[in-house]
């Protein structure tokens, strides 16, 4: 009896081991089912390729090689509400946030809050910083929502270089995009004096005729401009659907 006891107990445990194996083949098998299947994309990348990753992983395979993340840049003057409109466009794509304005020295805030203009010199510090931070975003596939004044076509090239394989005026290729919010001088500095007295900024108002000087957009670039005082989701939505392509793009390939 005790044999047979210890026969029946034996064959139970291979028939729970056997059950469970298939158990798991199938659920894998799923998994691979489902990393080909073909299913909706979706602008928020960050949830796709976390899911992405997960399947692969349960699936035992290594997960799949991100492509070339898209850097969005919401460009202007200071006042006019890039940064607002930026931080608003990341939540809406689930990516990261980068406000220029942080990667400036402590030398380059201190002069402008005295109401002294940068200079060249002072910018292209600030501009490679800026240019690596959002690099390692696209070279790691993801995508990144940035506010910066990009006033002049030279600041913007150096921006623009954050993708390695961009070719000088090749703007149609570029995964740094731009999108440039223009309004009255009478709105901004309203704006800025406002920003200002509450201690929210240190850009002073009276620095912005020198920005509008220095802004220049180039036909040829294609960059889109957009009225800032239309409000800031609707702005997010139309940004959302004009680069839909190329966020689209972004998602592993086996999505």
């Amino acid at each position: 009896m005790k044999l047979k006891s210890a026969t029946c107990a034996s064959r139970s445990r291979v028939w729970k081991w056997t059950k469970w194996n298939r158990a798991s083949s199938a659920a894998v098998g799923c998994c691979r089912r489902r990393l080909q299947l073909a299913i909706p994309l979706s602008l928020t990348r960050g949830p796709v390729e976390a899911e992405s990753r997960r399947w692969s992983a349960m699936a035992g395979s290594d997960p799949p090689l991100a492509r070339p993340g898209l850097a969005i840049v919401i460009m202007g003057v200071s006042g006019c509400g890039k940064s607002t409109v930026a931080a608003l466009l990341a939540e809406a794509l689930g990516c990261s946030f980068i406000e220029a304005d942080d990667y400036h020295s402590q030398e380059n805030k201190a002069k402008m809050s005295k109401g002294i203009p940068l200079s060249d010199a002072d910018r292209t510090p600030w501009l490679e910083s800026l240019q690596d931070a959002i690099r390692e975003r696209l070279d790691g596939g993801e995508n990144v929502a940035v506010s910066c004044s990009a006033l002049r076509l030279k600041y913007r090239e150096v921006i623009r270089a954050a993708d390695r394989s961009y070719k000088p005026g090749d703007y149609a290729t570029c995964r740094v995009k731009f999108v440039c919010l223009r309004t009255s001088a009478e709105v901004i500095t309203e704006r800025m004096q406002r920003r200002s007295s509450e201690g929210k900024h240190f850009m002073p108002a009276s620095l912005l005729q020198s920005q509008l000087d220095l802004l220049k957009i180039d036909a040829a670039e294609g960059i889109t401009e957009v009225d800032a005082t239309v409000r800031a989701g609707n702005i997010v939505r139309d940004t959302v659907a004009q680069f839909r392509e190329e966020l689209a793009s972004t998602v592993p390939p086996c999505f």
